[in-house]
């Protein structure tokens, strides 16, 4: 019988790390994983024989002693992790319509602030103020810091908007240039809570790095360091029920009908599709109402382009490009503006230093256009053709793309080999995500408590891990991931082990 002392469903960073976390405390542990590729949004592929990312394209807070750099020691994989260190004076780039300027934002608010003013030289109080706001918000999540605190020190900022904080600042092209990078999160000015903004472009302010050789690395390691502690895990098993007794979660049966038994189990899935799982009366209608009625956060458009060699500069930078003056528009793009906005991720030719050997287009894109073929499901594990319509439909979307991107970087199209597409449906067929969004249930300050997605739940045995479980982002998952382990553990006995080697 497959019994274990915790079985994680689901290979994302945060079930990684659990698992890691876990079993290094003598925890017997399984994770079970529909995909034949582990990691989740840290799969990358190969096309044209080069490796493109699927998700995670920069890290930040990977400094010495910085929170990601913390968790991924107590992990084991920090000095095996192959990091490139970004562009310090700019890692992402502004830019707006037509404007011929781009604003680098950097690394380290000293630097952070100068680029600033070489913009905006009468700014020097905004800019101050918005670096106070940042601070101020993180330091109120104590485990950002890696310290355990009060929930009172959360709840004293959580109701604020982005609206709130920012419109306080008097220069109105200030507050775009920092919400330039929105795209990393999906923002809504009167609805996303300000700390979500502030929790993910601090960490890259810290410091940003991009994993040379692709973020797979992440999830091979801990792959790796989970085998030597005595973990395993089941591929191609996809989980279509939890089987509940007494309150408690006994088993997790799956599609191939095996059955995986444990102790505890951590959910590493968006909890809608948890819910599918589960028929308990434990779980009452208006909780599954809410669940599956909760906003999820924008899909996206993906377009990996293979470059001929030694033909387009390589800039070791993010371009976040905006149709309009006010970035956050573009969540709610027309069919017209299509695309609303794009990030260009840049990566080196290891033959041809200071070129690019390619380039990773990003657009969000509304999984409503993709529902005519929503009933198809295609993956390594269960390939299936959506037909030439979609091949078509993906095709023109590549075109339009393509074309503007050359609008601004002519290069780019001039010098394209190759390229290939990936969809709502993509997103969602291979990292779980029941509409292919980028970053899971959107929190909303109007609704904190429908929105807010608790670690534990209705059964004493099953705990959440994963995006939807406080924020997004490589760091935020780390995070959540230690905060599930502590109810586990002990949060102060596991914070002590992962800060001491830095006191």
């Amino acid at each position: 019988m497959n019994k274990f002392d915790v079985a994680i469903i689901g290979s994302g960073i945060g079930g990684l790390l659990c698992a890691v976390m876990l079993a290094k405390e003598g925890f017997q542990v399984a994770i079970i994983e529909q995909n034949k590729q582990i990691g989740g949004c840290l799969q990358t592929y190969s096309f044209r024989k080069k490796v493109f990312d699927s998700c995670v394209h920069y890290i930040g807070a990977l400094d010495y002693g910085q929170t990601q750099h913390r968790i991924f020691n107590y992990a084991g994989i920090t000095s095996q992790l192959k990091l490139k260190k970004m562009e310090e004076h700019g890692f992402d780039h502004i830019i707006f319509n037509n404007k011929p300027e781009s604003v680098a934002i950097a690394q380290g608010f000293d630097l952070f602030k100068q680029n600033l003013l070489q913009h905006f030289p009468d700014a020097g109080r905004d800019i101050d103020y918005y670096i106070t706001q940042l601070k101020a918000i993180t330091e109120c999540f104590p485990l950002y810091g890696l310290r355990n605190g009060a929930a009172s020190e959360k709840a004293a900022v959580t109701g604020l908007s982005m609206q709130d904080v920012l419109s306080k600042i008097e220069n109105e092209k200030l507050v775009q240039v920092v919400l330039g990078n929105s795209l990393l999160y999906a923002g809504c000015w009167q609805h996303t809570p300000f700390y979500v903004h502030a929790l993910v472009v601090k960490s890259y302010i810290d410091s940003a790095y991009k994993c040379e050789g692709g973020s797979s690395q992440i999830s091979k390691l801990l792959w790796k360091q989970l085998q030597d502690l005595g973990g395993v895990i089941f591929r191609n098993e996809k989980v279509i029920k939890l089987q509940e007794e007494g309150g408690k979660i006994i088993s997790a049966q799956t599609e191939n009908g095996n059955e995986y038994f444990a102790d505890t189990f951590i959910a590493n899935v968006h909890p809608a599709t948890a819910l599918q799982w589960i028929d308990s009366t434990l779980i009452k209608p208006a909780y599954r109402k809410r669940i599956l009625g909760a906003q999820n956060a924008v899909s996206a458009f993906m377009l990996n382009v293979v470059l001929e060699p030694g033909k387009v500069p390589y800039y070791n930078h993010n371009i976040y490009w905006n149709r309009s003056d006010n970035s956050l528009e573009a969540t709610h793009y027309e069919p017209s503006e299509w695309p609303a906005n794009y990030a260009l991720y840049y990566n080196e030719d290891p033959q041809h230093k200071g070129f690019a050997e390619t380039v990773t287009i990003l657009t969000y894109m509304h999984a409503n256009e993709t529902d005519e073929w929503k009933n198809s499901f295609n993956n390594t594990a269960h390939p299936e053709d959506r037909g030439e319509h979609y091949d078509a439909f993906k095709k023109e979307k590549s075109r339009i793309l393509l074309d503007t991107v050359a609008q601004r970087f002519p290069e780019i199209k001039t010098h394209t080999v190759d390229t290939q597409a990936a969809s709502p449906l993509t997103f969602r067929d291979y990292m779980g995500t029941p509409d292919g969004s980028m970053y899971g249930i959107m929190a909303d300050v109007n609704y904190l408590e429908r929105t807010q997605i608790p670690i534990r739940t209705k059964f004493e045995n099953l705990l959440l891990t994963g995006q939807n479980v406080g924020v997004h982002g490589v760091l935020g998952v780390s995070i959540n991931a230690v905060a599930v382990c502590g109810e586990l553990l002990g949060l102060d006995y596991l914070l002590e082990k992962i800060n001491r080697p830095f006191q």
